[in-house]
């Protein structure tokens, strides 16, 4: 199969036209484009960050981090609401800012501690003060509900203050991030930022859907920290309105603080306020206790813990999830900003989205007040980034996927054209009725890729050892010189007849464009090849010719063989015409899998190399020297194995068969002369280099 790049260009384009936002951001190519955002954020620091992607268009979530893995909902509501791919990509890539954010720069360590505080009835780092009477009230009120130690309220009150502290968190890590990274991971930030109050319900929808109080409170701080403002649409005015606006303060105070512990401490003054609210989400979930029996086990505890998590969880606004596990913070650094240059550059990003319908008016706000209807908010730390290459890099991941499932498409219709020349081919009466199957892998698990590249340098190195003795035969080939040491010629070599040997005479040598030579490898996969590692010696061998003759610009083809309850099975690893120009890595799903009918299999190959135009044909088989299939076995299915070899060595081919360790006298029986030794690797450079230079000359 012959395809120009002319014909792949075009079937790129074709299929860039038909790939879906889903096909685009669920794919591998843009998670491993994500990935390499995360590890460059990441170097600088020496953190390792895995990012792994999933599409999901009913899951509220976005992205959550355990402090050394990132998992993103790419189909998520947020991202997947803006209108272009370019934009969509942007959004995923500031919720993959936020994550990397929270690896980087959130104290784990320090929020174990202050869970365990809690757990034994103190707060860390220290009780506020001073405080009003009313807030020192909650507090002691809240210590007595923790010095009981009763499961239900401790792990509420547990539950309402890390989702308080995760708010607070969002804000420094995202400032940190903006900071330090101020290219597309800020225009990220952002443009989320930017999108987030057409996500947040209004008090008054909150208080019609009876959403509970602390809920209510939680998304109020959530609005104001990410975006300056907050959802007043129904121009609420009651107790919410005065609760937060005495949070403001604190939040402004310890937000930006490079010190984790000052924002440990304005989460204690918060949750002091908010005691009131936290006490309901206590006593109701202390009713549905008792409403149980009151006789609930620890499971049935938990179970009741999860319902109210899930619920509050309901009734959140979703930009991201909560970061989980332990690690270690990362060294603080101070930050500035102008916030004239950033209300400039906020201005600007929106801009980029004010084409849109059915969004809600701008409105610049400098302070809360109760007269403030609201319903927009804007972020007030946005100082833009400059970067204007997202698009090329949307394109760059639409490409990759466009050009895997064009060559994917061509590398099946070579599978398709294989089983129709294998059709096409008379294997005698020995496989008659015998169904060939072609297995080719069309497409590559990158883990395979990754297998490959753990094992396989010492063994290139033994490629590049054989390929230093081959190329000066190739060069000799192709410069032309003189043959000498000749019994018989037209010219004579003066200097040889002091050696009194005869061999006086000697030739000229053309030169020629190119050595010809074609190499096919066929390795037995049975079952039997598993014992005494014969399949790995066989692989190791297998990845050496492949690159030996890639390198050397060898055409090569490598087939395993095996049989099934359909009959044989031919997995092509390596083919002639491959597309991808991705064979190397197939290799490593050489395995031992059943029975064996080496015959069909041999006949295949030799048909597949016979009708290449190279002067030299070069065929290696590996095998243990044991046909045996199915009224397939002995001395009858051998005699046909030196049936093949005996036809196609008349055509012209040569056929040589490796064996492993003790094979030695079953391959020689079957084959002949024609033999090979690969059970020591580090040998196969010098054996197959000579038998390869043999043959060229």
């Amino acid at each position: 199969m012959r395809t120009s790049h002319l014909e792949i260009k075009r079937r790129i384009e074709d299929e860039k036209k038909k790939i879906s936002d889903q096909e685009l951001f669920a794919s591998k190519a843009f998670e491993a484009y994500l990935a390499d955002l995360a590890e460059t954020a990441s170097k600088r620091y020496r953190r390792k960050i895995r990012v792994k992607t999933y599409w999901d268009i009913y899951d509220r979530n976005s992205a959550a981090t355990d402090n050394r893995n990132i998992v993103m909902n790419t189909g998520n509501s947020i991202a997947m609401s803006f209108p272009t791919r370019r934009l969509k990509a942007d959004c995923l890539i500031g919720m993959l800012a936020h994550e990397v954010g929270h690896v980087l720069f959130t104290n784990f360590a320090i929020s174990a501690m202050y869970t365990e505080s809690l757990i034994n009835g103190a707060l860390f780092p220290e009780e506020p003060k001073p405080m009003t009477v009313i807030e020192s009230v909650n507090l002691e009120e809240m210590k007595e509900y923790l010095a009981k130690g009763e499961k239900i309220p401790t792990e509420v009150i547990i539950m309402a203050a890390r989702n308080i502290h995760n708010i607070l968190e969002d804000i420094y890590i995202e400032a940190r991030m903006c900071h330090d990274f101020p290219g597309k991971f800020k225009t990220g930030i952002q443009l989320v930022n930017l999108r987030i109050p057409e996500f947040c319900p209004s008090i008054v929808e909150q208080l019609d859907n009876g959403v509970k109080g602390f809920s209510i409170m939680a998304n109020l701080i959530l609005q104001y920290c990410r975006t300056g403002d907050f959802n007043n649409l129904g121009d609420y005015k009651g107790e919410y309105i005065e609760a937060f606006e005495s949070c403001v303060p604190v939040i402004d105070e310890a937000a930006y603080d490079d010190d984790s512990r000052v924002r440990y401490k304005a989460t204690n003054q918060i949750v002091i306020k908010l005691w009131p609210y936290i006490k309901e989400l206590v006593k109701d979930t202390e009713e549905n206790h008792k409403n149980s029996g009151g006789s609930m086990d620890e499971e049935e505890i938990q179970k009741l813990l999860k319902e109210l998590a899930e619920q509050l969880d309901k009734d959140s606004i979703k930009v991201g999830a909560a970061p989980k596990g332990k690690g270690k913070s990362a060294k603080a650094a101070k930050m500035k900003y102008d916030k004239e240059a950033e209300d400039d550059e906020t201005a600007e990003l929106q801009e980029v989205v004010e084409f849109e319908t059915g969004r809600m008016e701008l409105e610049k706000t400098d302070e809360i007040s109760e007269g403030n209807s609201g319903g927009v908010s804007r972020n007030n730390f946005y100082s833009g980034s400059g970067y204007d290459c997202s698009e090329d890099d949307i394109n760059r991941v639409l490409n990759t996927l466009a050009e895997d499932r064009a060559v994917m498409d061509l590398e099946q219709e070579l599978t398709d054209e294989l089983q129709a020349e294998s059709d096409k081919i008379r294997y005698g009466n020995a496989h008659s009725g015998i169904h060939i199957t072609i297995n080719r892998m069309a497409s590559l698990d990158p883990e395979m890729m990754e297998s490959y590249k753990r094992v396989s340098s010492p063994l290139l190195l033994l490629s590049k050892r054989m390929q230093k003795q081959v190329m000066q035969a190739l060069k000799d080939k192709k410069d032309g010189g003189k043959l000498t040491g000749l019994l018989m010629g037209k010219r004579l070599n003066t200097r040889s007849l002091v050696h009194n040997d005869g061999r006086y005479f000697y030739n000229n040598r053309l030169p020629v464009d190119e050595a010809e030579l074609s190499v096919a490898l066929l390795v037995d996969e049975s079952g039997s090849m598993a014992s005494n590692d014969r399949i790995t010696t066989a692989r190791a061998a297998s990845i050496v010719i492949q690159d030996f003759c890639e390198s050397l610009g060898i055409p090569v083809c490598i087939y395993g063989h095996s049989t099934s309850y359909a009959g044989v099975d031919l997995y092509a690893y390596s083919e002639f015409d491959s597309v991808d120009k991705k064979d190397r890595y197939r290799i490593m799903d050489m395995s031992a899998r059943g029975s064996n009918r080496d015959g069909a299999a041999l006949r295949f190959v030799c048909e597949r190399l016979i009708t290449r135009p190279e002067a030299t044909k070069l065929l290696i088989l590996i095998s243990d020297g044991q046909p045996a299939d199915r009224g397939y076995c002995g001395t009858e299915a051998e005699a046909d194995l030196r049936g093949i070899k005996r036809e196609y060595s008349n055509k012209g081919l040569k056929l040589f068969a490796a064996a492993i360790g003790d094979d030695r006298p079953n391959i020689e029986r079957i084959y002949g002369d024609g033999f090979l030794d690969i059970t020591d690797l580090s040998k196969l450079p010098s054996n197959l280099a000579r038998l390869i230079i043999k043959h060229i000359k």
